[in-house]
């Protein structure tokens, strides 16, 4: 496979870009930013994505400076034909199409993905789903990314390159003959097969041999599971009938007649029981009025200190407010006068963001003007330069339709007869006989015709040779019958190159040359011109709106010319589109400082207004509250004065509570005392410990017989299981167990047989991976020739498992692990990696495949830089396509066969 040509439109800050690729050796230039890496991810994109997919690769496309939808062209040769692939990238309404030059009739929708896949050489085109995983792995090992030429490809494992058609090509060369042979192949399909019959990827096959013996094993364990429960169900069975006879026997002999001799005897202590508690209840009567008599006295007591309290905080709430009020005019004078201050800053304020937002209107306009002036200049030269590549394009059709129609089989074809027609013609005159006169005393003629002394000629037919009047020789040259077929061949090859020649309208083979040439290049002349564009009215119509739109912003700033004069007293308007965007910028930040500014202080003024209102509010609510606080103030005094002269004072108050106090004291310990011998006679409330007893006799009662059913219950359960035998019936069960575990054992011993053969195989396989690390090592250390002159240059194993892994590089008589070699030796040891997988490979892709390093050498001292090209120069002779991508294309000189520079933006 190689690149011809790609097309980019709105792909990030490409508009449109066109690029033509040198079947060997290309050199894109360019600074930083100038689009280089978004080339390279354009063609990956368009190679391995579907036009349909969405998600972040798409995205990535996007331009914010070209409208339209992300657009990749890419001109290619495959499989013996040259292709035009075409991708538009725009979510479900994505357009694909791919068209070959031999038939001529494009493939659109998933037709082309397949055949694109097929002519790239994978499965199939990702889509969204797989865009994050499989995407970037699609030809890692061919097309180096910026920031990943350092990485060791080898280490990220086999999915990240073609390793099946590495090793195909690999086998194909001899390189792997012995590892692959028919044997090998026959005994690894033979132990697939093995245990395919019995696994699958997921586990187990449902349905195999395997299966059904774990189903049997399954089932005899279930089985003895099942006898084994229904025996626990037995002896539980058993052993809950004796444990119910046991507890009813205890029942019966022992709780019951307990708890009724312990009802007998409570019936004798209610009598003397009974005298105490009507003792008790005469006490509690007499207690009762000296209780009320003593809290009374308490209440008393406490009202007079609660109403001395309120009346002692109550005066001093009142000289707190009477003090506040003095000085609430002051301070509400002083709110009035910030409230006013912050609402004329405000205003001010208010004022500025106007003048602002009137500023940024002009220069909005302004930069819109000045933007679709340049985009009309732009849209007015590209109309122009089409109208004479259309014209050219004329031209060239109508002179490339007045040559005669030719192509290389044609000319081929042309020197095929040509070069026959010489060989006829060298055979004719090698099987010529020769004459030639050397001395004669008589005449001699040839076919009639005198023959001087010193003439010499050469015959192809026969012809007479007369020596005097007397002596006529007739000669025939040699070959005889051949001789004849051969000048019929001669005159044959003769009549059909001047067929072919007079067909073409030229003279002779290297006039139909020179046509071909002349042909071909105006055909390259017509392919540089590109595709016709597709529809020139559409441009004028843009023209034309963009005309219309500069009209309108011209009559808008005309209304704007009192804004701008006043602007440009203050400074000149600058006139360039970047000053414009740049002092919009400033005035926009200005008046967002501005808007902060006044949303800063509309809070400021709201905060003054609900200071002012809250104070004033507070003002008339301490007013009010004067007037409560002395309203209770004077209803506590005089509640304090009738109490006192009704109860009298607070010292007579509290010596009646102390009076009460005591005798209370000495009732309540009268009743204590009684309760203290009621307690002794046990529960104070005979008549409850009573019904709690025969509660308890009746629960009793009630659970023998619930002992006496579940006895029965039990009985006939243990009769129904010990029907059938439990005990024979588990050892039966267990019989069938060991007879399925030994079929599964020995299936399984079969299996894991089969296993360890697989992995012994896979082993000795492994043994052999010289076979094809030792080819692909060989590849790499012709590419590092200058750097390792000698012996082998670099060294890594094989796993069938894994792939190519160990990648090391000899330095000196050691060999050192990719990863502890320099950052410039990386990328130059990956670089030959990659350079020989891809010679290994392009047998697979008609003799080529194109490699694309993007800054792949950044690392690398000026130096590396001569043996990094005659690496690539290697490539290149061996029939690879490269691609280079450099920030300094510089450094590397005349070497490339093709330089594209790409400017910054």
């Amino acid at each position: 496979m190689r690149l011809l040509n790609c097309q980019l439109q709105n792909v990030r800050l490409h508009g449109d870009l066109e690029l033509n690729f040198s079947p060997r050796l290309t050199l894109i230039g360019g600074p930083n930013e100038s689009g280089k890496s978004t080339l390279v991810e354009a063609l990956h994109r368009a190679l391995f994505l579907k036009a349909a997919a969405t998600g972040a690769p798409v995205e990535a496309l996007q331009s914010r400076l070209h409208m339209g939808q992300p657009t990749v062209q890419i001109g290619f040769e495959a499989k013996g034909d040259t292709w035009t692939l075409r991708k538009r990238f725009s979510g479900s309404t994505g357009q694909v199409s791919l068209q070959a030059e031999s038939s001529g009739k494009p493939l659109t929708g998933p037709s082309a993905e397949d055949v694109l896949a097929e002519l790239v050489g994978i499965g199939e085109i990702v889509g969204s789903r797989q865009a994050g995983t499989v995407l970037p792995s699609r030809w890692a090992h061919l097309w180096v990314r910026q920031g990943l030429s350092g990485d060791d490809l080898l280490a990220t494992g086999k999915s990240n390159y073609d390793f099946d058609q590495l090793r195909l090509q690999l086998e194909r060369s001899g390189g792997a003959a012995v590892q692959q042979s028919a044997l090998d192949q026959l005994v690894e399909q033979r132990i697939d097969e093995a245990l395919a019959e019995n696994f699958t990827s997921r586990g187990t096959k449902r349905n195999s041999p395997l299966y059904g013996r774990e189903e049997a094993l399954k089932t005899a364990q279930s089985r003895l599971a099942l006898a084994l429960s229904r025996l626990t169900d037995y002896e539980e069975a058993s052993e809950q009938l004796s444990d119910l006879c046991e507890e009813l026997e205890r029942l019966q002999s022992q709780e019951l007649p307990t708890l009724l001799e312990r009802q007998k005897g409570l019936l004798e202590g209610a009598e003397a029981a009974g005298r105490l508690d009507a003792a008790i209840e005469l006490a509690h009567k007499a207690v009762e009025p000296i209780r009320l008599r003593h809290e009374a006295a308490r209440e008393t007591l406490q009202q007079l200190d609660d109403l001395q309290a309120q009346i002692d905080h109550k005066q001093a709430s009142l000289t707190i407010l009477e003090a506040n009020a003095a000085g609430a005019q002051a301070r509400e004078a002083e709110l009035e006068a910030a409230q006013q201050q912050r609402s004329q800053s405000l205003e001010t304020l208010n004022q500025q963001r106007k003048r602002l937002e009137q500023r940024q209107l002009l220069l909005q306009r302004l930069v819109e003007r000045t933007s679709t002036a340049e985009s009309l200049t732009r849209l007015t030269s590209e109309l122009d330069k089409l109208q004479q590549d259309t014209t050219k394009r004329q031209s060239l059709d109508q002179r490339l339709a007045g040559l005669p129609s030719i192509n290389k089989q044609t000319l081929q074809e042309l020197r095929r007869l040509e070069q026959q027609l010489r060989d006829a013609q060298t055979r004719q005159e090698f099987m010529a006989a020769g004459v030639k006169l050397l001395k004669a005393d008589q005449p001699v003629r040839l076919d009639g015709q005198p023959l001087q002394v010193g003439d010499e000629q050469r015959l192809s037919s026969v012809f007479q040779l007369q020596v005097g009047d007397g002596v006529v020789l007739e000669i025939a040259p040699g070959g005889g019958q051949a001789l004849e077929d051969l000048e019929h061949t001669v005159q044959s090859d003769k009549e059909q190159l001047a067929t072919r020649l007079s067909a073409l309208q030229v003279a002779n083979v290297a006039a139909a040359d020179e046509l071909l040439e002349q042909r071909t290049g105006l055909e390259q002349q017509l392919a540089a011109l590109g595709s016709a564009p597709a529809d020139l009215g559409e441009l004028t119509r843009q023209n034309d709106t963009l005309q219309q739109r500069l009209a309108e912003l011209d009559a808008e700033l005309q209304e704007l010319e009192a804004v701008r004069l006043a602007m440009e007293q203050e400074q000149p308007l600058p006139q360039a589109l970047s000053a414009l965007q740049a002092l919009q910028q400033q005035i926009n930040a200005t008046s967002k400082h501005i808007g902060a500014a006044v949303g800063a202080a509309d809070t400021e003024l709201e905060a003054a207004r609900s200071a002012l209102q809250e104070f004033q509010t507070q003002r008339i609510s301490e007013a009010s509250e004067v007037k409560v606080v002395d309203a209770e103030l004077s209803d506590r005094r005089q509640r304090l004065e009738q109490l006192i002269s009704q109860q009298g004072s607070r010292e007579a108050v509290a010596a009646k509570l102390a009076a009460e106090a005591q005798a209370r004291q000495q009732a309540e310990a009268h009743l204590s005392q009684l309760q203290a011998d009621r307690a002794g006679l046990g529960s104070q409330d005979a008549e409850a410990e009573q019904q709690r007893l025969q509660g308890t006799i009746d629960a009793l009662q009630h659970r023998q017989e619930q002992l006496l059913d579940q006895r029965g219950a039990a009985k006939q359960r243990c009769d129904t299981i010990s029907s059938d035998d439990p005990f024979a019936a588990v050892e039966q069960a267990r019989l069938q167990l060991e007879i399925a575990e030994a079929d599964h054992r020995q299936l399984v011993r079969l299996t894991k047989a089969h296993e360890l053969l697989r992995d012994l195989f896979q082993e000795a396989q492994s043994d052999l991976s010289s076979r094809y690390s030792e080819p692909l090592a060989r590849a790499i250390g012709d590419y590092l020739k200058p750097l390792v002159p000698d012996g082998q240059a670099a060294r890594l194993d094989y796993d069938p498992s894994k792939g190519f892994q160990g990648l090391q590089l000899r330095r000196g008589q050691e060999f050192y692990d990719f990863e502890a070699l320099s950052g410039g030796m990386r990328e130059q040891l990956a670089a030959a990696l990659r350079l020989s997988m891809a010679d290994v490979l392009k047998e697979a892709h008609d003799g080529c495949l194109p490699l694309v390093f993007d800054d792949a050498f950044t690392n690398s001292d000026p130096d590396r830089v001569d043996l990094v090209k005659r690496m690539l120069g290697t490539a290149v002779e061996r029939g690879l396509q490269v691609i280079l991508l450099t920030c300094d294309p510089n450094a590397y000189g005349s070497f490339a066969d093709q330089v594209v520079e790409l400017a910054g933006l």
